[in-house]
């Protein structure tokens, strides 16, 4: 077993998470080969270790456990941005994982770590919007069943926004899907396309080189992409009434963009309408992120709070 992750270099675990910092009970939760791990280490195999109880005891509700998974996602990220070799990564969540399983779901750390995090969730369930940044862009996520958007990037250059989108009449606040919206101000494209890595193709993340990661954000080469094509389109308007097109994709392109490696492209390709004689076509680099802990946040429930009549019974 490897004791120790290899950082290349130093980066900060993204802020706005809502996990507490353990301290004396992860200790427990962990082997004792990795106590002495960096901080940021620390916050990856403590989230590790929780979720590995929760699926071995079944700790938490639906929402306490999307917000674990969300926490996890985004300490997993950070460690990525940050170089940390996958492979290491793995091999050290596979170590803890099996460690806090072992423990039992009535051991005392076990126990304690469920109601810590119980406690802090229900405060945290009241958090409504978080922003997810990465090293070129952010992800901003909402729980509001008011808000179109339930996870979005935009580009600055062009106002295009890519996300998971609650479509006009959406009977369930979950009920989004992938897509793309285009202010109006332009002439809709005739085709809309994403061009994904296709791990068949590519089974390793493209960053943009083959040895070293590129700083800017990098497409992968067509020949190693696969894309999804826009099936739908209508009019509609955001939350301050701007007009946009907007462009719906199949529901298999979400889960290519959660197997992504954070710190991977996705390539939005525009090909302009006949009627646009001055079009061209355009390519809009969106950077995957922390896409699924996004996702996971904006699928916890609302909270629920006691009626009148319940409270008067109590």
């Amino acid at each position: 077993m490897q004791k120790r992750l290899a950082p290349v270099r130093s980066s900060r675990l993204p802020a706005g998470t809502w996990l507490l910092r353990l301290g004396a009970v992860f200790l427990f939760l962990t082997p004792p080969a990795l106590a002495d791990n960096t901080p940021q280490e620390r916050t990856f195999l403590e989230r590790t270790a929780i979720a590995a109880a929760d699926r071995a005891c079944n700790l938490f509700n639906e929402g306490e456990r999307l917000a674990l998974v969300s926490g996890l996602y985004q300490a997993e990220g950070a460690l990525l941005r940050a170089n940390y070799p996958p492979d290491t990564i793995r091999a050290l969540a596979a170590d803890v994982s099996t460690h806090a399983a072992s423990l039992g779901c009535r051991h005392p750390s076990v126990t304690e770590v469920a109601d810590l995090i119980r406690d802090s969730y229900r405060q945290f369930q009241k958090t409504g919007f978080l922003e997810y940044p990465a090293l070129h862009s952010s992800w901003l996520a909402s729980r509001s069943r008011h808000d179109r958007w339930a996870v979005s990037q935009t580009d600055p250059g062009s106002g295009i926004v890519l996300g998971l989108r609650r479509p006009p009449g959406a009977a369930r606040k979950n009920d989004f899907a992938l897509a793309v919206a285009i202010p109006a101000r332009q002439i809709p494209p005739s085709v809309v396309q994403l061009f994904i890595r296709d791990p068949a193709r590519m089974g390793e993340p493209w960053l943009g080189g083959l040895s070293t990661p590129s700083r800017s954000l990098s497409a992968p080469p067509r020949r190693m992409a696969k894309p999804e094509w826009a099936a739908l389109s209508q009019a509609e308007t955001d939350s301050v009434g701007a007009a946009f097109q907007v462009f719906y994709f199949p529901a298999s392109a979400i889960g290519r963009i959660e197997a992504l490696d954070p710190r991977e492209a996705i390539q939005l390709e525009l090909t302009p309408s006949p009627r646009d004689a001055a079009g061209q076509i355009l390519r809009i680099n969106f950077e995957a992120g922390d896409f699924r802990a996004a996702k996971s946040f904006a699928l916890i429930p609302e909270p629920t709070y006691p009626t009148p009549a319940s409270a008067r019974g109590r």
